[in-house]
């Protein structure tokens, strides 16, 4: 069809934060967490073509499933605790953008950060309990489009 294309994504992803607050006895912890995941999203995108057709708004909207680990640590004055995990998170949304093509088949495209529905499934094991592991499940819905979460590429249209 025209102005309507099916693709597949894929991508690397990591994240490095470090925290530090007071719990609930005023005591300072401070927090390291290294996060990492693979990513493959099947994705639709719809095209927009503005004048000629050179400059184009697209709509892609995607279903991304990333699988990765993480590790934290939580250092206090009297302890340290470890916390490894292994996750699985899928993302349905969508994300706008523009799209300019340089000749026939190549073009620089842009997308904002992705509005839609996530879920994440994580193992947690704190400090090498694996008998005690848990499991934490959340699902987060966000309908604002993030224009910090700018996406830039070049693309190859055969």
């Amino acid at each position: 069809k025209d102005n309507f294309v099916i693709g597949l994504s894929g991508g690397y992803g990591r994240v490095r934060e470090e925290i530090t607050f007071l719990d609930d006895n005023d005591q300072e912890i401070t927090t390291n967490r290294l996060e990492q995941g693979f990513t493959f999203a099947p994705n639709m995108r719809n095209y927009i073509p503005l004048g000629n057709g050179q400059l184009q708004i697209l709509v892609q909207t995607e279903l991304g499933i990333t699988i990765g680990e993480s590790l934290q640590r939580n250092f206090s004055l009297t302890e340290v605790d470890k916390i490894t995990g292994e996750f699985v998170q899928v993302n349905l949304g969508v994300s706008p953008g523009l799209l300019l093509f340089f000749n026939r088949n190549w073009a620089f495209e842009t997308t904002v950060g992705i509005a839609g529905l996530t879920t994440r499934i994580e193992e947690e094991v704190v400090n090498n309990d694996f008998q005690n592991r848990q499991r934490v499940e959340q699902t987060n819905i966000d309908l604002r489009i993030n224009l910090l979460a700018l996406n830039l590429g070049v693309a190859y249209y055969f």
